[in-house]
């Protein structure tokens, strides 16, 4: 059985105070706006993060910027990950500082390459390790005054990692030989999702010939050129429905359906749903949203 990469709308309660934290068992291939780290608490998952896919034992670190790809399959019965997401104006400045300029912007913007994964050789992970154990029980006790300690350990987890990201382009592992790169292909797919891209023209992207292409993307996402293509479309079409009061038919123009019989067709395949059930669940997320901030006045 093949899974299918998405977008997802990550339930994050407050956007006042926009993060959450989930303890999983696996996480399904997909991508989102939010900035996420995935921690192995108990026994070890395979993670994919766009075209890169590792191992991470015990006590290991993946991060995942924005809109990334990624995925983690549990490699044991006893496996347990710690899966901190948030968005980035909970760590970015007002651009009055340093911080903003020589830390956050260059990597955020994804100018500069973060590592995605830290090992727990690295001398680090001890002072991240008790951090995210902190910051883990600050957001489940909810004391007063715990916003204020998440993100003090939030920023220290950055700063930590900031130092490892130093030594970054001389420790990593550099590609095999004729091992085809599809991380900018994946951006632009993500980035042109409403446009028509052929495969001639996606396996150019990678000097790929075209069926040779067709094999490895699949491969890679699970999916055919075209499904993935749709995948990314309907979970933009989701996002609008959830986010702004655009008819219908509007969206789907948006996100490159013209024919609206197939739109509804395309999003109910990979939605179980269609996209007025989408609107009443943007109604009732509005409605829980309300009530924590009455229960918080």
């Amino acid at each position: 059985m093949t899974v299918s990469p998405h977008k997802e709308h990550t339930w994050i309660p407050d956007q006042t105070f926009p993060i959450n934290v989930f303890f999983v068992r696996g996480i399904g291939l997909h991508w989102h706006d939010h900035i996420e780290w995935i921690f192995v608490k108990e026994g070890k998952a395979r993670i994919q993060i766009d075209a890169d896919f590792e191992t991470l034992q015990q006590g290991e670190l993946a991060f995942v910027n924005s809109r990334q790809l990624h995925s983690a399959v549990v490699l044991g019965p006893d496996t347990e990950l710690i899966c901190i997401v948030f968005n980035e104006a909970l760590v970015r400045g007002s651009g009055l500082d340093i911080t903003e300029h020589h830390y956050f912007q260059p990597y955020l913007n994804q100018h500069l390459k973060w590592p995605g994964i830290i090992r727990r050789t690295e001398p680090l992970m001890e002072g991240i390790n008790e951090s995210f154990s902190r910051l883990v029980g600050e957001f489940k006790g909810k004391q007063p005054g715990y916003e204020l300690l998440v993100k003090a350990e939030l920023l220290r987890i950055f700063g930590q990692y900031f130092r490892y990201a130093q030594q970054f382009e001389t420790l990593k592992s550099p590609r095999l030989p004729n091992t085809p790169d599809f991380s900018g292909l994946l951006q632009t797919l993500r980035e042109r999702y409403h446009e028509p891209i052929t495969v001639q023209e996606a396996a150019r992207m990678v000097n790929l010939s075209p069926n040779y292409f067709c094999n490895v993307f699949k491969q890679m996402t699970g999916k055919t050129l075209i499904e993935y293509i749709h995948l990314l479309r309907i979970q933009e079409a989701e996002r609008l429905l959830l986010e702004t009061d655009a008819s219908i038919t509007e969206i789907a123009d948006r996100v490159g359906f013209s024919n609206m019989t197939y739109f509804g067709r395309v999003f109910r395949k990979f939605k179980d749903g269609t996209p007025s059930d989408i609107r009443r669940k943007r109604a009732a997320l509005h409605i829980a949203s309300t009530a924590t901030l009455l229960s918080r006045s």
